[in-house]
């Protein structure tokens, strides 16, 4: 194979222009620039490549596996994540602004800081995900599974959670206002001094019981 039947694909930095990984890819006729960016990152999660602060914005990561990667600060701004396995990633800080992740696995993952809002969660499994502090404004939550996610100061301003599984998961100094909860479950959830102001299909039971640990409703 000659060097006009490869190509060189980089990943960089969004910030410092850094080169994080680079390989030598085939590209046959028929092959894009969104097929090679893709079997780069199979590459790179294959190798376990440190990915902090990787530039993939307005890409096409649909079903990709980047499962168990250091993703740290990554920008995923408008590109497609839907169904994309991001199981145990270390997303902190992640930026995630007009992406779509509906159907994604983020179970386990590390999404500290992380900006969703208005993102499409739709169907996504985050069981166990940290979300302390994320901004999850005004996302799309409908049958997403929440099961055990810690909202800790995270801020779900009129996000749609309608038919979610929220069970087991602990909102503390959390702010959810204008939130919508209709049929939502809340199995075994845990309420400590969250603002629930103006939100819909909360049950008067689970409304009794957060109010019990602090947390604010119209009066």
């Amino acid at each position: 194979m000659n060097m006009l039947d490869t190509r060189h694909v980089i990943l960089f930095n969004h910030s410092t222009s850094a080169e994080l990984f680079s390989a030598e890819l085939p590209i046959p006729q028929q092959r894009s620039q969104s097929d090679l960016l893709r079997s780069a990152l199979e590459l790179a999660h294959n190798a376990k490549t440190n990915l902090t602060g990787v530039d993939l914005i307005e890409q096409d990561l649909s079903n990709l596996d980047l499962s168990n990667l250091k993703m740290n600060k990554a920008q995923f701004s408008t590109s497609d994540l839907s169904g994309a396995k991001l199981m145990k990633g270390r997303l902190k800080e992640a930026n995630f602004g007009g992406a779509c992740l509906a159907g994604a696995d983020l179970s386990g993952a590390d999404l500290r800081h992380a900006r969703l809002a208005g993102v499409d969660l739709q169907g996504a499994n985050l069981e166990g995900a940290d979300l302390r502090r994320a901004d999850l404004d005004g996302a799309d939550l409908r049958g997403a599974v929440l099961r055990r996610v810690k909202f800790e100061k995270a801020s779900l301003r009129n996000a749609n959670v309608e038919g979610a599984d929220l069970s087991g998961a602990i909102f503390t100094y959390c702010v959810a206002n204008g939130s919508n909860f209709t049929n939502a479950l809340f199995d075994g959830i845990e309420f400590y001094m969250s603002d629930f102001k103006q939100v819909t299909g909360m049950s008067d039971e689970v409304r009794g019981h957060a109010l019990r640990r602090g947390c604010g409703f119209d009066d």
